[in-house]
């Protein structure tokens, strides 16, 4: 079966955090690149059950981000980290791209630079791989250090989106509620 062929009749799929402020170059052509090789693409964004500064970005506020790039068919789902077991996550996501696929289709797993495809493939993964390399090396990590210092300017959505961060963080604990001092260990 010729590649052109095959990428036709299978699934892209592209598991990626996405944890920046805006996407990148990269993302966009990484995505671009994949729908031109594609009828279908789908994209698994990894969610964590953590906040911190590089897991900063909620689900559904990366799917708005990315939305707008996606055509009709194009799916987003979001992928739950497991951090201690490689390989209950891969299969996460063996059940979710096999639970999309039609009886004649197949997937192709795609990944950038520093991704999952060495330890997909270690534990058993039952889909093909393909690295992409990004035209360009943006860093989400150094995106997010960049951003955190720029302070925010005014607008209603900022002010809200400041508050909803405010009471996420609050509801999970990770915040001392004010006129209480932290608990010495």
């Amino acid at each position: 079966m010729n590649t052109l062929f095959k990428n036709r009749t299978s699934i892209g799929t592209i598991i990626a955090r996405m944890q920046v402020p805006y996407l990148t170059e990269s993302h966009r052509n990484m995505i671009k690149t994949i729908q031109n090789r594609h009828q279908r693409v789908v994209i698994l964004l990894g969610v964590s059950t953590e906040v911190s500064k590089s897991n900063t970005f909620p689900f559904g506020f990366r799917r708005q981000m990315i939305l707008p790039l996606l055509r009709v068919h194009d799916v987003i789902l979001p992928l739950l980290d497991s951090k201690d077991d490689n390989k209950v996550w891969v299969e996460r996501v063996d059940n979710l791209i096999s639970a999309l696929l039609s009886p004649s289709e197949s997937a192709i797993l795609y990944g950038g630079r520093d991704s999952f495809i060495p330890y997909y493939k270690k534990d058993g993964g039952v889909f093909e791989t393909q690295e992409l390399l990004p035209e360009d090396n943006d860093s989400g990590t150094e995106l997010r250090s960049i951003a955190s210092t720029k302070p925010p300017i005014y607008s209603k959505e900022t002010a809200e989106a400041m508050l909803w961060q405010y009471e996420q963080l609050q509801s999970a604990g990770l915040l001392v509620a004010p006129n209480k001092k932290p608990k010495k260990k």
